[in-house]
C-alpha cells in the first residue's frame, strides 16, 4: 500500500502518436536530406542544366519536415524531455540526441542566412555529418529506454 504522500511514477515515455510522429520527421528530413545530397553530388545533370531538378524539391520538403520536426520535438520537450531529465533517466543518450538536434538546428539556420562562401562550407559538412548521425542516436536512445524498460519488469 502507498502512504498518502506517495505519489505513483509518471511514466516519460512519449505516446504512440507522438513517437510515430517522431519517426515520421526524422524519416522525412533524413530522406529529403539524403536525396538533396545525391541530387547535387552523384546523379548527372540532365542537359546544360546548372543543377539536378530534384534539388529544389528535396530541399522544399526538407524545409517543411524541418518546421514540422521542429513542432514535433516541441512537443516532447514538457512531457518527455524535461521529465526525463528531472528523474535522470537516459541522459547520455537524450542529452545526445538534444544536442544533434540544436546542432542541426543551428547549421540549418546558418545555411540559409550565412553568406561567406567559407563558413557555409564548414556548416555544411557539420549539417551533412550530423544529419546523418541523428537517426543512429534516436535508435540508440530508443534501445536504452527500451532495454531499462524491460529491466523494470
Amino acid at each position: 500500500m502507498s502512504s498518502p504522500n506517495h505519489r505513483p511514477r509518471k511514466t516519460v515515455r512519449p505516446g504512440r502518436r507522438q513517437r510515430q510522429a517522431v519517426h515520421l520527421g526524422t524519416g522525412l528530413l533524413f530522406l529529403s536530406g539524403l536525396v538533396w545530397l545525391l541530387a547535387h553530388y552523384a546523379l548527372p545533370l540532365p542537359g546544360d542544366a546548372a543543377r539536378h531538378p530534384l534539388e529544389p524539391w528535396a530541399m522544399r520538403i526538407h524545409g517543411a519536415a524541418t518546421l514540422f520536426g521542429m513542432a514535433v520535438l516541441g512537443s516532447l520537450w514538457g512531457r518527455h524531455v524535461v521529465r526525463a531529465w528531472k528523474d535522470g533517466r537516459h541522459l547520455a543518450s537524450g542529452g545526445g540526441l538534444l544536442g544533434l538536434w540544436m546542432g542541426l538546428a543551428v547549421s540549418g539556420y546558418a545555411l540559409y542566412y550565412v553568406a561567406d562562401e567559407e563558413m557555409r562550407n564548414g556548416f555544411s559538412v557539420l549539417h551533412v555529418t550530423v544529419g546523418m548521425a541523428l537517426p543512429v542516436a534516436l535508435a540508440i536512445h530508443i534501445a536504452a529506454a527500451v532495454k531499462a524498460r524491460r529491466a523494470r519488469g
